[in-house]
């Protein structure tokens, strides 16, 4: 629904403006700009006892427009991308690695882990499943 609207906005502004004009200019995209889809990294991860977090790593994409890595989260052991939620980012060139407790607070607890690579144009790829357990107490 939110994208029919912002679709109906982006073709009502330059009705009201010149297309030169600064607010048709400032229209965001709705979809990414045209690009291949980058590949996805390989992750892996394992609960750090000391930490008392779960520690993620993954191999680096090669992709020539790479701006981030995206870390998301899913409660429990099944991942979903509709109930998926960004724990965090890493920035192109740095660690491969993200520490986190996220859905794992509790023992017992399980997660699951994605890192996505996000390029430049927009397009986004996920890694595999990664499923961290906290061990019961």
């Amino acid at each position: 629904m939110i994208y029919e609207m912002l679709k109906q906005y982006r073709q009502a502004v330059p009705t009201y403006f010149a297309k030169t004009h600064a607010l048709v200019d400032s229209l965001p995209r709705l979809t990414p700009e045209p690009g291949s889809t980058p590949d996805a990294v390989t992750a892996n991860g394992s609960w750090i006892v000391a930490s008392l977090m779960a520690k993620l790593l993954w191999t680096l994409s090669t992709h020539a427009n790479l701006l981030r890595y995206e870390i998301r989260f899913c409660a429990g052991p099944n991942y979903a991308t509709e109930n998926e939620s960004v724990i965090g980012t890493v920035s192109a060139g740095g660690l491969l690695e993200f520490l986190t407790d996220s859905g794992l607070t509790t023992p017992g607890n399980v997660a699951s882990f994605k890192v996505y690579v996000i390029t430049t144009t927009g397009n986004e790829k996920g890694s595999n499943t990664v499923v961290v357990t906290r061990p019961a107490a």
